[in-house]
């Protein structure tokens, strides 16, 4: 076992370390998991790269009394050699009992895993967050294969196909074990609508909404979001679509609604911090996604009731079922999710059932579970942690 374990170490020291942007689900789940290990009398750190995007990680983290630290040294550098010394800087001053990194891709900075074998460092955890597999990096997808038993415990898959695709990539499956992303769906389950109408004074009090809490970029498709409301925006003069969230791609879609007149009845609001009452005040929630790791976001929604309109893809295929808690189109088939979004929006009772059973879908996704699950793969739980599917034992 890890030689941790709460009776000889009633406090460890567990840190997270994310090479995240600060807005998408792998950041929001190391968040989630330091206040939910902290619930449980652990002593949490998270540290992130000192990017613009975790200063609002860290003042959300902050709201659950989780600290994170942001890191210059995480920054990885365009020149190799700096980035080899940065990421060595880091392994040396940074040390706990328990370090687990969250990577928003298939596999390691290949800088990072060389400093790694520079300065050897205890053997970590590893959760892996990619929305899909990334192309074009086969040398880094070896080395990460070929180097990760070296410096891992454990390289946890937040879904079925992450796993596969570590396996695929050359990990052996003994390494690999799957814990789904989780949330506190008691939380989201209890936001207040009347707080999101109120900061929505351009919005008639009985418009329904059809909202979006994504990130504006090109994996969560918000041009296609646009297209799909323009769609059915004449046949429901009372629906107003509002998109939560910042990207690369703000302008264009703020562009593509003007230019489909509806810049009166398209709303982006931005980063928001209280996305409960957001998912609250939604008729729909709207998601037409290229592709998920496991999506926080869905998660959400599900713990929420929302009635959800999205796609079928890779990610989304281990949650959601169509016609059961949601209504899935094929990726990139914007009439039919049109056509899905119609249906919703015309069907109360269907609404009502798929919210229903969403909202008890979400219950297998609590964090309380995911805390147990993740205590066990440490070696610090052995008890109530689900499945042999979703736990793993420390060797």
């Amino acid at each position: 076992m890890l030689g941790l374990n709460l009776r000889t170490l009633e406090t460890p020291d567990i840190m997270l370390v994310g090479f995240v942007g600060g807005t998408g689900g792998a950041s929001s789940f190391m968040r989630e998991l330091a206040a939910g290990l902290q619930a449980r009398g652990l002593r949490t750190r998270v540290v992130v790269p000192a990017w613009e995007g975790t200063i609002a990680l860290a003042d959300s983290a902050a709201r659950l009394g989780v600290s994170v630290e942001r890191s210059e040294s995480l920054k990885m550098e365009r020149d190799w050699a700096r980035s080899i010394l940065s990421a060595a800087r880091f392994i040396r001053r940074h040390r706990a009992p328990i370090v687990h990194y969250h990577l928003s891709d298939d596999y390691l900075e290949p800088a990072f895993l060389r400093a790694m074998n520079l300065m050897r460092p205890p053997r970590a955890f590893a959760s892996m967050h990619a929305p899909y597999a990334r192309s074009g990096a086969d040398d880094e997808i070896r080395r990460w294969a070929r180097e990760a038993p070296r410096h891992f415990r454990r390289v946890i898959c937040v879904s079925r196909a992450s796993r596969a695709r570590q396996i695929r990539n050359g990990l052996s499956p003994a390494l690999t074990t799957l814990i789904y992303n989780a949330v506190d769906v008691a939380r989201f389950g209890s936001g207040e609508a009347s707080i999101v109408r109120r900061g929505l004074p351009t919005v008639p009090p009985d418009a329904r909404l059809v909202i979006s809490t994504a990130r504006l970029e090109e994996q969560k498709q918000p041009l296609a979001a646009v297209a799909t409301f323009a769609q059915v925006a004449a046949e429901f003069p009372d629906v107003h679509l509002v998109m939560v969230g910042r990207g690369p791609l703000e302008a264009a879609t703020h562009a593509a609604a003007e230019a489909a007149g509806l810049g009166g009845r398209v709303h982006l609001v931005g980063h928001q911090i209280n996305i409960p009452d957001w998912l609250a005040a939604a008729t729909i929630w709207l998601l037409p996604t290229l592709g998920e790791g496991f999506s926080m976001a869905v998660i959400e929604a599900m713990a929420a009731g929302c009635t959800i309109v999205s796609t079928r893809c890779a990610g989304n295929d281990e949650v959601l079922v169509h016609g059961e808690n949601a209504l899935l189109v094929p990726v990139g088939d914007v009439n039919a999710m049109a056509a899905a979004l119609r249906r919703a929006l015309s069907d109360g009772s269907l609404r009502a059932r798929l919210g229903a059973s969403a909202r008890a879908g979400a219950q297998r996704y609590s964090m309380d579970a995911a805390v147990d699950q993740h205590l066990a793969c440490y070696g610090l739980a052995s008890t109530g942690v689900g499945s042999s599917e979703r736990t793993c034992d420390v060797a």
